[in-house]
């Protein structure tokens, strides 16, 4: 599972970084040929992660091409107590939520909070 977020960070906080393969998973997948590689978990907080007091309220996004591997990282995620896991389709998309991270860095600092992403309609 490919957690990494290409990020980097100046006076006017994170900002997403160029990854020439198109994404820190494709990078990963690229390197390690006959691995299984899968994208999730970027924008979940790790305090919330690491705290098991309490569940978390938010959706964890899921990319990657291998079908059985992808359902093995979403059953995982779905056993975190308010969590719910949601296929965001092939390792391609993995570029997108990698960068989405810098976003929500952005909102829970302006709101001092830990939010997370949920989907509605689903």
């Amino acid at each position: 599972v490919d957690l990494v977020n290409p990020l980097e960070f100046d006076d006017r906080g994170p900002k997403e970084v160029h990854v020439p393969a198109g994404s820190a998973a494709e990078q990963a997948a690229a390197l390690l040929p006959a691995s299984r590689v899968v994208s999730g978990f970027h924008h979940v907080s790790a305090k919330h992660l690491l705290d098991e007091r309490h569940g978390i309220d938010t959706d964890i996004l899921v990319c990657g091409d291998d079908a059985d591997a992808k359902q093995t990282v979403m059953a995982l995620a779905d056993r975190i107590p308010g969590a719910r896991a949601v296929d965001a389709g092939p390792l391609r998309f993995a570029g997108l939520l990698e960068g989405w991270t810098a976003l929500l860095l952005s909102i829970n600092k302006r709101y001092k909070t830990s939010a997370g992403v949920t989907l509605t309609g689903l």
